[in-house]
């Protein structure tokens, strides 16, 4: 294109001294020629901006993370023109296109269309545009090339992929079911605790109480504890899609991951989550799953909320100090982090951080109960955890 936009000008150029040493007819009717080209090729590729029409659908308008949809576009020609030169530059950041690439120029005869139909993969979930994002049009003298945006964009909610795993070979599940105790497993109040707000009123143990001048509760050693839960770190770390969007799929599909292969295995879970403040989703006897897959699959995350908020919240709820264990879904594992896995692993509840990170994780803490899990962001779910 560069090279015919040369040619042209040293014709031109070559032209322009023609009349000036010589004259005559033919010389100034080469030089109008030449002077016109230009402008022929800008009023084509405007004709071709006004008449040119597409067309794009998807079948389905709520997609699944890296499940195939069907796909197409048409390409109209809607004038009396030869269309040529026309390529279609599609969106790559997020999903692929099966069998289309940009590198196609297409040439539409007047009043024709082209019609093609593929297959698109979202890779992540998520709103965002897919499909046909810019058109490129080049001139019949390749002098221009000239780009614009779709102006009609297809725009697709993408829920997260469930992913079913075999195991959790991160979290031990038959020893987590019960408390450790070194005594009789059937025995009961083997050893106290102080009093936390919403702790069972029957369960003080009245004379530890009055010797310690505090309230003090009886724990139950060898008693099954009351199911999992699960906490989902709330903050949007960035602004930009490119680095929102891979993370967040990874943590919602780990999420899922985690409520699907426990409740299937008939453990109670409940998982919480800051939205106008703590919510809070339970899976019990395999009925509850679709209501938390329809929540996490519009979940937003916040640069408002941290994960501080949602540990102060939690512990609000004197629940989560009853339960089995505790997975926390993150993108980071820090101090705070820290402080939350040993305060409940001080009241025997065993914790399991999946950190969604592509950096190394350093876990350092002298925490016998903590497993802390990396999970890259292009990772395998069922290879990791």
């Amino acid at each position: 294109m560069r090279r015919n936009r040369l040619v042209l000008l040293v014709l031109w150029l070559l032209s322009l001294i023609g009349i000036s040493l010589a004259g005559g007819e033919i010389t100034y009717g080469i030089f109008f020629l030449l002077t016109l080209i230009p402008v022929v090729s800008a009023l084509y590729i405007f004709i071709v901006t006004q008449l040119f029409k597409i067309y794009q659908n998807v079948e389905g308008t709520n997609l699944t993370a890296n499940h195939p949809a069907v796909f197409s576009f048409v390409l109209q020609n809607e004038s009396f023109v030869l269309f040529s030169g026309i390529r279609v530059l599609f969106y790559s950041s997020f999903s692929e296109i099966s069998g289309l690439t940009d590198q196609t120029e297409y040439e539409l005869l007047p009043h024709d269309g082209i019609r093609k139909k593929t297959d698109i993969v979202c890779h992540y979930r998520g709103e965002y545009e897919i499909g046909i994002r810019t058109i490129e049009i080049t001139d019949f003298f390749r002098l221009f090339t000239f780009a614009y945006r779709n102006p009609e964009p297809k725009k697709v909610m993408v829920k997260p992929a469930v992913i079913h795993l075999s195991e959790l070979k991160s979290f031990d599940l038959p020893q987590s079911s019960l408390r450790e105790s070194r005594l009789n497993p059937t025995e009961a109040d083997l050893t106290l605790r102080e009093y936390v707000p919403g702790d069972d009123p029957r369960m003080i143990h009245w004379k530890a109480t009055a010797a310690a001048e505090k309230l003090m509760v009886r724990e139950r050693i060898g008693e099954q504890q009351e199911g999992i839960s699960v906490l989902l770190d709330p903050h949007r770390y960035g602004t930009a899609m490119e680095d929102c969007l891979p993370l967040e799929n990874k943590m919602l599909e780990t999420l899922i991951a985690v409520n699907l292969f426990l409740s299937g295995k008939g453990i109670p879970v409940e998982t919480y989550f800051l939205e106008n403040g703590l919510q809070s989703c339970e899976i019990n006897r395999g009925s509850g799953f679709d209501g938390l897959y329809e929540r996490m699959s519009f979940y937003r995350f916040d640069t408002e909320y941290g994960m501080e908020h949602l540990y102060e919240e939690v512990m609000r709820k004197a629940a989560i100090l009853n339960r089995q264990a505790v997975f926390l879904i993150l993108h980071e594992w820090d101090a705070k982090a820290e402080r939350f896995a040993g305060e409940l692993n001080r009241h025997h509840v065993s914790v399991t951080a999946y950190v969604v990170t592509d950096d190394e994780v350093s876990f350092e803490n002298d925490l016998s109960r903590t497993r802390v899990i990396r999970i890259p962001t292009d990772a395998d779910l069922s290879g990791v955890m």
